[in-house]
């Protein structure tokens, strides 16, 4: 049956044949029913196949004799409501999404709300979903489909983030919490298994938020999200091919995604999440390096790794899975020998494991090749890091040229200062002759400190940038530079405050203008407050965009 109109006289027949086959003492009704189950290559079913075409009438005739669909049974395990987000997402003839709206909630009226807030959640109609969720009655929010699918489910499917958090109010409201049960498919895995890193991100968050006394309680005022068991989590649930959402996450080298579970998971569920093995006996782990997902924070479980899949694989094996190189292969081979080559490491990961303490089953001739490929690889590599180091210290370099410049000015004019004193020398002979006239003055005392200073600082930044030009280490080379950069900012700050108390010693008779000439110099200050504060702004803007993208 190919679901076209034209066949549409052909179905009925063949079904009216079937039909009174069905009533004779030898026939069984589930040879009936399966003629509706029957499916085409591509594992399509005659309902599939006449939705695909458009074919209205033939969808019609399936929905009217296809015994799963009579006597209000349009909602019970056979998927129906899948078939209306299909037509619905997938811009069916709007009679055909009517006719399967009808049966879906035929004979159980109650189930017309659930379908429309799964239309609502897939069209990203926020305000029916609001007017649904302020009805008295919202036992629609319990509804469970034959996969085991909540609004949440459908949430999490079409990727609606701003959703996530009303729904599942609304759901602990009515007693509806997160469950997490073995083998079944949450929300989590959903989210995981369609690639979408915000929403699995956004699940996440809210699963570990702090409760809310206010909204989250239960008919009896019992805060529901305080009793939930400490052994279920979102982290170790696992779906019917026993994967966890970090290994979905790797399976799709979803990097962000890897990272942003990691960066939610509590030290108490990280050993769990790591170690749980699928229906083929890859751990997470297994998983990351087959798909070359290079996570650094995650090379101290990977190196010391032992445990096998089906295949008597570890973790460290599946660099050799395949014959190319796949993702970022390479750095997870050249961060497992540095992590190997380094006792210290070694030690602060827990690991005792000795080179020889495990013999790989992976064969020497496919080890042999996979490393030639790894070589070549890492040469590359390294040339890439090399130049780019080159290009980072060239750059620093040229930077620092104008600072020297300025380092070196600030130090000849706090040096300079420093013997050309305000107010002069005595000049009158005897004891005091060649001694300062204002020694005594606070405000001099403090600007010959704060010269001192900035002298300091200057003279530091000078010697640093010497420092720095005769190291080759770009992390070394970055150091030093922050830090001249830092004693740079310090020691022109200091020089105008030199200025000012220079001034205000030298003025201290016309009290008013050395007020004023301070006051101008203080403007220098928030002028620099300003451009700081915005510098760190800036940054703090930035960082927060990265882990928006990594979510």
């Amino acid at each position: 049956m190919s679901g076209n109109e034209e066949d549409k006289d052909l179905i009925n027949i063949t079904i009216n044949a079937a039909k009174r086959w069905s009533l004779d003492e030898d026939a069984q009704q589930a040879s009936f029913e399966a003629l509706f189950r029957r499916t085409d290559e591509s594992g399509r079913t005659p309902l599939e196949l006449a939705m695909y075409h458009n074919h209205v009438k033939t969808v019609e005739l399936i929905l009217r004799e296809d015994p799963a669909y009579q006597n209000g049974q349009g909602s019970k395990n056979h998927g129906l409501l899948r078939l209306i987000n299909q037509a619905t997402d997938k811009k069916y003839n709007k009679n055909i999404v009517q006719l399967l709206s009808k049966t879906f909630h035929a004979g159980k009226p109650d189930l017309k709300d659930v379908l429309a807030l799964i239309i609502a959640i897939q069209t990203r109609d926020t305000d029916s979903i609001s007017k649904l969720l302020e009805k008295d009655n919202k036992d629609f929010l319990s509804f469970v489909d034959s996969q085991g699918w909540t609004p949440l489910h459908y949430a999490a499917h079409h990727e609606f983030d701003s959703i996530l958090s009303v729904l599942i109010e609304a759901q602990e409201k009515v007693g509806n919490q997160f469950a997490f049960v073995d083998r079944v498919t949450t929300p989590f895995h959903v989210a995981a298994k369609c690639g979408f890193t915000s929403t699995v991100i956004r699940l996440l968050q809210l699963w570990s938020a702090p409760p809310s006394p206010d909204t989250t309680v239960d008919k009896h005022g019992q805060n529901i999200m305080q009793v939930r068991p400490a052994s279920l989590s979102p982290y170790t649930a696992i779906d019917e091919n026993g994967r966890n959402i970090l290994h979905l996450a790797a399976l799709q080298n979803k990097k962000e995604m890897v990272n942003g579970i990691l960066r939610y998971c509590s030290s108490s569920y990280k050993k769990q999440l790591l170690s749980q093995k699928d229906i083929d006996g890859n751990t997470p782990l297994h998983l990351l390096v087959s798909r070359g997902c290079f996570i650094e924070k995650l090379i101290q479980y990977i190196a010391p790794d032992t445990s096998t899949n089906s295949q008597n694989w570890t973790p460290r094996d599946m660099l050799y899975f395949q014959h190319e190189i796949v993702g970022e292969q390479v750095q997870i081979k050249m961060a497992i020998n540095d992590f190997n080559a380094d006792p210290s490491r070694k030690l602060l990961s827990g690991s005792t494991q000795t080179k020889n303490t495990f013999s790989s089953l992976v064969l020497t001739s496919r080890r042999e090749k996979k490393d030639i490929i790894f070589n070549e690889g890492q040469k590359l590599l390294m040339d890439v890091k090399n130049a780019k180091m080159e290009d980072n210290l060239q750059r620093y370099r040229e930077g620092t040229n104008s600072q020297i410049v300025v380092s070196a000015l600030i130090t000849t004019i706090t040096f300079t200062v420093g013997f050309t004193m305000p107010g002069g020398l005595r000049q009158s002979g005897g004891t005091n002759e060649g001694l300062t006239v204002l020694s005594k003055k606070a405000a001099f005392k403090i600007f010959m400190i704060s010269d001192a200073l900035a002298l300091l600082l200057s003279i530091c930044s000078l010697f640093i940038y010497f420092l720095e030009n005769m190291s080759q280490d770009l992390q070394q080379v970055t150091r030093l530079h922050a830090t001249t950069v830092g004693l740079n900012i310090a020691s022109v700050m200091l020089t105008m405050f030199v200025f000012m108390t220079g001034t205000y010693v030298v003025l201290s008779q016309s009290l008013a203008l050395a007020i004023t000439i301070c006051l101008i110099g203080s403007l220098f200050f928030v002028f620099s407050a300003v451009q700081l504060l915005r510098i760190l702004y800036d940054r703090r803007v930035r960082k927060n965009k990265d882990h928006a993208h990594e979510a």
